[in-house]
């Protein structure tokens, strides 16, 4: 449940809202659905962090799940969850799941920066590349070391 996130940071996205009369009117429902995926996200097992509320009309709460297995253990929480959010105010008569493979947040469609590999590292994998006989056996091997040690000069 922890995948509710903006690509914006929050007051960048708050700002963004308020600053038009069609998105401000977004604002209430932008909140109450943040609001939502919080107590969700309280309520359920850690396991459950992939889930995203999807959509709550009507007394009808709609979590999107990524696969059917995890869908198959979440209707198990089904019960606990419902009676925890009519707990919190919640008037939800109805939760259903969706198995929809969530989009990445913006954080998690960055890479990572390219590792480096230590000087060192480097001197030892040429110094293995050439103690090693020529022979068939170690042809891929002194390759790839080869390659690996050009790459990174």
């Amino acid at each position: 449940m922890k995948r509710f996130s903006s690509s914006l940071p929050a007051r960048g996205a708050l700002e963004f809202l308020q600053g038009s009369d069609g998105m401000a009117s977004l604002l209430p429902a932008a909140q109450r659905m943040a609001r939502l995926q919080q107590d969700c996200m309280v309520l359920l097992p850690d396991i459950f962090q992939a889930c995203a509320v999807l959509q709550c009309s009507q007394e009808q709460l709609m979590l999107g799940v990524p696969n059917a297995a995890l869908a198959t253990r979440l209707k198990q929480q089904l019960p606990k969850l419902q009676a925890g959010l009519q707990q919190r105010g919640w008037q939800i008569d109805t939760v259903r799941i969706r198995i929809a493979p969530l989009r990445p947040t913006l954080a998690e469609t960055h890479s990572e920066p390219p590792r480096v590999i230590p000087p060192a590292a480097l001197e030892m994998m040429s110094a293995l590349h050439d103690s090693l006989e020529n022979s068939a056996r170690n042809d891929a091997l002194k390759a790839a070391l080869l390659r690996l040690v050009r790459r990174r000069d």
